[in-house]
């Protein structure tokens, strides 16, 4: 993502926990910071006051703006079942109200419990507020993946990685209405669908892991184009730069072995489109909702 107060580009590796930063130029991206949390990191977010909203292996984390990180408590004890498989904390954004919505997966990529005789799906995706309430907006999915919103932000976008689908919901400022139905919007990718973003005319673009490139579609799932890049792994996307209108592509090494293209490495191209800023983590990263309440 782009972090238009500091002019860098975040992102991050999630297997090695880190939270990098760098300068966007003509020739790439220069690293000028790396932080290592000692666990897995699904995504990074902006906060309202400078610093950085995490989502670690369980639960979330801050960096402050001064660089102190805070671990706060396990998200998804209360609404994960029992029994099932060992799981992570993966894709994460937040939305005009300055919430935080994060997914789960399974760390074997068979993410269902057993009860009785039947296996069911059972990866969540949850929001949490800046005051710390945790809230379940969607349940019984393969492998919780990336998100994003409409430009006018009344829309939010979800993929189901193992379910193959990326879908829709109505979204606003209230309680999410999970009365409301999860409407399609494409179930055909031709290959696994990863990390998505959503540009300032509304097209949805999605990191096709296993497919080397990233693909274009309308809002309503038409397929307009594609981006090859020289990476079997693609795994997420966001526009960067002051205009918002180069597009950063990170990958994935694993389970490649040997690796024969560019997989783990991040590209950087120019496109016809250009995005929309990032939304902010409205709470504190100096003073997380976790300490305000043991404070309290």
């Amino acid at each position: 993502m782009w972090d238009d107060r500091a002019d860098l580009v975040r992102w991050v590796d999630i297997r090695e926990g880190r939270v990098l930063a760098g300068t966007l130029s003509d020739d790439g991206i220069d690293i000028v910071d790396d932080r290592h949390l000692g666990q897995t990191v699904g995504a990074v977010a902006l906060a309202q006051d400078g610093g950085l909203l995490v989502a670690a292996a369980h639960g979330l984390a801050t960096i402050s703006p001064d660089g102190q990180v805070s671990f706060g408590p396990d998200l998804v004890s209360a609404v994960v079942p029992n029994g099932r498989p060992p799981w992570r904390l993966n894709d994460g954004t937040v939305d005009p109200q300055g919430r935080f919505l994060v997914g789960t997966l399974s760390l074997d990529e068979t993410p269902t419990v057993v009860e009785g005789e039947q296996s069911e799906p059972c990866e969540v995706l949850l929001r949490v507020s800046p005051d710390g309430q945790v809230d379940t907006v969607r349940t019984e999915m393969g492998m919780s993946n990336g998100l994003g919103f409409s430009p006018d932000g009344t829309i939010i976008y979800l993929i189901d990685t193992l379910s193959g689908t990326l879908s829709r919901h109505s979204y606003g400022a209230g309680d999410f209405d999970a009365s409301e139905p999860w409407a399609t919007v494409i179930d055909d990718f031709p290959s696994f669908a990863d990390g998505m973003t959503v540009d300032a005319h509304g097209d949805l673009w999605v990191a096709l892991w296993g497919g080397s490139r990233v693909a274009r579609y309308t809002s309503d799932g038409r397929h307009v184009g594609d981006f090859t890049v020289n990476a079997t792994q693609p795994t997420c996307v966001g526009f960067v730069g002051e205009s918002l209108n180069r597009l950063a592509i990170t990958s994935a090494r694993k389970g490649l072995d040997p690796v024969t293209d560019d997989s783990g490495s991040l590209f950087v191209a120019d496109v016809d489109a250009t995005g929309k800023p990032e939304y902010r983590w409205a709470g504190s990263t100096a003073t997380p909702y976790w300490i305000e309440n043991d404070r309290a």
